[in-house]
């Protein structure tokens, strides 16, 4: 990822609903790393649309895609503490 896909990922970036609100950038993020953290988040929002058909007859997604959740969670959690939950 370049500056200049980093920029557009930011600038487009919204909340989704059931989601973190990810739109202040942490200080222990580079501009790089927080674009590739909304990408992923963003990614799992297209995916949780599916869920249902992901779960019956893509199990293997399915089970990437938790893992993922779980990986970006902790992403979260290291970079955003407590303010996620305000």
């Amino acid at each position: 990822m370049n500056n200049k896909e980093a920029n557009q990922i930011i600038e487009n970036y919204k909340p989704y609903k059931g989601f973190y609100d990810l739109s202040e950038k942490p200080e222990t993020l580079t501009k790089i790393e927080y674009a590739k953290v909304l990408h992923i988040q963003e990614f799992l929002v297209e995916q949780n649309k599916n869920i249902e058909y992901l779960r019956k007859f893509k199990p293997i997604q399915f089970e990437k895609g938790k893992e993922l959740s779980a990986n970006y969670q902790e992403i979260v959690r290291e970079h955003w503490g407590d303010t996620i939950y305000k």
